[in-house]
């Protein structure tokens, strides 16, 4: 066994419960889940650890540790780590950090602060608090945590903890969605413990929890490097070159009592920050004796403005931002000749950076949520750049694990995951995308493990949908969150809503492959067809019908640019079926409607999802040129305001959504060519496609190695350069009128 890991024990296990699960498991050799005796379930408590180990071990030294809510780790006052990697409820996964270049000969002192929030959230699952960590150095342990030393067995030196009761307790809610605020009450003193021995630690009495479920992490560490920031503005803001996500910090020197308050937002409004653009609480505040600081929030957050006010007599200086983004995207590049798409690219990689840490997220700022749907489009981006699946194996299996999910009915999915739904709030349609991007998980990880797992809840969806169908086959008067997109195509969900059963027939086909159950597809094809005749009115689909006198009567009035994308995108019409409207569509729509006002009673769509279920539309029929064109229409605004890319058309809500980042899968896809990568069958698929750029060059990691194309139009050729790891088959489709010609071909 690897000496590195030889503290861990992997054991593949078959669940006692009613599915199989696969999940890495880990133990622990000393370490037992302990909290602060009589807290476990109090809310907001922060509980402070620490222990002492020489340095100069024989062997590599690492902290292993697993805890609820938050943690951050230091050695010696420096910065470690912070976590942990979410997981679905009832399980912990474990981080691994090797200390052994932060340790120096004598004491080291490793210490731990843990958050135990203990609220509902779709950021934190609501689970009482504990913290197990040990450390261990060539199979010794030199530290773990426990309430009591082993009655039999070998001592061991023990972690100990304290109430610091440095931030406060009874605060707000930062979000609806995210636990508490933060507010302190610091001296200068106040993170000596962390360095000094001698210094003020109270031992709290600790107690042991029940004992935890424990799984691997898998996923790779974060980026925790330094963004400092570009600009000093009036009213005191701070710009930073983008819309960032991470731990705030400042240095403060203070020579009388004093105030400190941060706030923040990813954009201005009327020069100043507005704290509540996003429904948060955006704001820190440190009340400070006299001394000097080194100021660094507990918790991530996103902005690209930091407005700093002080009360008393201090100075505050060096404000920065600890990154905590995916660490896992620097082997891919992306470069053409077009810099307003090169802009774009980097928005793409930064708002992915941001919303791909342990699981899919939405938005890194008000949420930090594992949205369905979203996770669809963000999937792809995670395969271009990272070249692999980490990510997306950790998401489904936080699904997997859960016996059921408390709440909602039973068979139905949560809308994200690992979060808690006390008002049994679910979105039937997210759970619809949950089964679409299983399809593709298992293209690209060939997981036939995770598919197969996943089938009793696929099964279980799919049951509680049927007793929704009508007389025609039809879901009608489904419950709860109905969700479409961010427009008015959404106000028209019931009684029966077509774009919602279009992807109802798209997942009974989806599902029939994945299970070899071909009842399923002809069930699909059955009723896309009953919402052709039913839906389709000549010109354009309607987006609802409603029952009148008992029959199902469509509202003629009730149509959106939305509902036609489902449609296309969704299998229920094509341009061979539906040749009129697809002509509208592709001529008449797009980002020109705002300002030619074509078919005014045509609801338009938003970003999320319809402008991206367009832009996949444009691609698959071939209109590449129009898609890049639109795309700069669509994405180059937002990318010049806040190097990310949004969840809506304008401001109005997050400017850093995770699905957004789908538009670097489509450049490498469609501009720069690499149509399909099949890691499983060694297969490259490329095609040049009919666009206005020049040059393109790109490479995308494939598990260890990389596909790297590269090429260019002179005269009336197109040359091209190609490497590609061993094994791998090629094949090339020209969609331009120019000669493509090999320069140099790579294996």
């Amino acid at each position: 066994m690897d000496n590195k890991r030889f503290f861990i024990v992997i054991s593949i296990i078959i669940s006692c419960l009613s599915f199989t699960s696969f999940a890495q498991t880990v133990s622990f050799l000393k370490a037992v889940p302990v909290w602060v005796s009589g807290k476990q379930t109090e809310k907001n408590v922060i509980a402070s650890f620490r222990a002492v180990i020489q340095g100069n071990q024989p062997s590599d030294v690492f902290l292993c540790l697993a805890a609820s809510c938050d943690y951050r780790a230091y050695v010696n006052g420096e910065f470690l780590g912070h976590g942990p990697c979410v997981a679905g409820f009832g399980y912990y996964r474990v981080d691994e950090h090797n200390i052994s270049s932060f340790l120096k000969s004598g004491d080291n002192i490793i210490a731990i602060e843990v958050a135990g929030y203990n609220i509902d959230n779709y950021y934190l699952l609501n689970q009482s608090s504990f913290l197990q960590a040990e450390i261990v150095s060539g199979g010794k342990i030199l530290a773990a945590t426990a309430s009591q030393q082993p009655v039999f067995g070998e001592k061991i030196q023990m972690f100990e903890a304290s109430l610091l009761e440095q931030r406060e307790q009874d605060v707000p809610k930062y979000s609806f969605q995210r636990p508490h605020i933060e507010s302190y009450h610091l001296s200068p003193s106040y993170n000596s413990w962390m360095t000094n021995l001698k210094a003020e630690f109270k031992p709290a009495r600790l107690e042991q929890t029940d004992d935890k479920r424990l799984i691997a992490r898998r996923v790779k560490y974060p980026d925790y490097s330094i963004r400092k920031y570009t600009q000093k503005l009036e009213k005191g803001i701070y710009k930073f070159e983008c819309n960032s996500t991470g731990f705030i910090g400042a240095t403060v020197l203070v020579n009388s009592l004093s105030k400190v308050t941060f706030t923040w937002d990813e954009i201005l409004m009327d020069g100043d920050v507005n704290i509540r653009r996003l429904g948060c609480n955006s704001t820190i505040t440190w009340e400070l004796q006299p001394g000097k600081y080194t100021l660094e929030s507990f918790e991530p957050y996103t902005l690209q403005y930091l407005k700093v006010q002080t009360e008393g007599d201090c100075i505050v200086s060096d404000c920065y931002i600890r990154q905590y983004v995916n660490s896992d995207v620097a082997r891919s590049s992306f470069f053409c000749n077009d810099e307003r798409l090169n802009t774009i690219y980097k928005a793409a990689v930064e708002t992915f950076k941001q919303n791909a840490l342990d699981i899919f997220m939405d938005c890194p700022s008000r949420e930090r949520a594992g949205w369905l749907c979203d996770s669809y489009f963000t999937a792809r981006v995670a395969f271009n750049l990272s070249g692999n699946t980490l990510i997306e194996t950790n998401f489904f299996e936080n699904f997997l694990l859960p016996e059921k999910f408390r709440y909602i009915p039973e068979g139905m999915l949560p809308m994200c995951y690992p979060s808690d739904h006390p008002n049994g709030n679910f979105i039937p349609n997210w759970a619809m995308w949950f089964v679409l991007e299983l399809e593709e998980y298992l293209d690209r990880s060939n997981d036939q493990n995770m598919v197969k797992a996943l089938q009793p809840k696929v099964m279980a969806l799919l049951d509680y949908f049927s007793k929704y169908e009508n007389e025609d086959g039809l879901l009608e008067k489904l419950e709860k969150w109905i969700f479409l997109e961010w427009s008015k195509a959404n106000e028209f969900v019931q009684e029966v809503n077509y774009p919602t059963n279009m992807l109802y027939a798209k997942t009974l086909e989806v599902a029939g492959k994945l299970y070899n159950l071909p009842a399923l597809v002809t069930k699909s094809a059955r009723i896309h067809e009953t919402i052709r005749k039913q839906s389709f009115d000549g010109m354009f689909f309607i987006d609802n019908a409603i029952r009148e006198n008992g029959k199902i009567v469509p509202q003629k009035n009730n149509r959106s640019e939305t509902c036609q994308y489902y449609a296309f995108f969704l299998g229920t019409a094509t341009p061979e079926t539906h040749p009129a409207l697809w002509k509208i569509l592709l001529n008449d729509f797009g980002p020109k409607r705002k300002n030619t006002k074509a078919f005014s009673d045509i609801y338009p769509s938003n970003a999320f999802i319809g402008n991206y279920l367009r832009l996949e539309i444009l691609s698959r029929y071939g209109f590449v040129k129009q898609l890049l064109n639109e795309s700069i229409d669509e994405f180059l605004y937002m990318a010049n305001l806040t190097g990310t890319l949004w969840e809506n058309i304008t401001t109005v809500a997050s400017c850093n959504h995770g699905f957004a980042s789908h538009v670097a899968h489509i450049f490498y896809r469609d501009m720069l060519g690499l149509n399909r990568i099949d890691p499983v069958s060694k297969q490259l698929d490329i095609v040049f496609n009919d666009t206005d750029v020049k040059n393109c060059s790109g490479t995308v990691p494939v598990g260890d190695q990389f596909i790297s194309l590269q090429w260019e139009k002179k005269g009336k050729s197109l040359y091209y350069t190609l490497a590609v790891p061993d094994g791998y088959t090629v094949t090339i489709k020209n969609n331009t009128v120019l000669k493509h010609e090999e320069v140099k071909a790579k294996k």
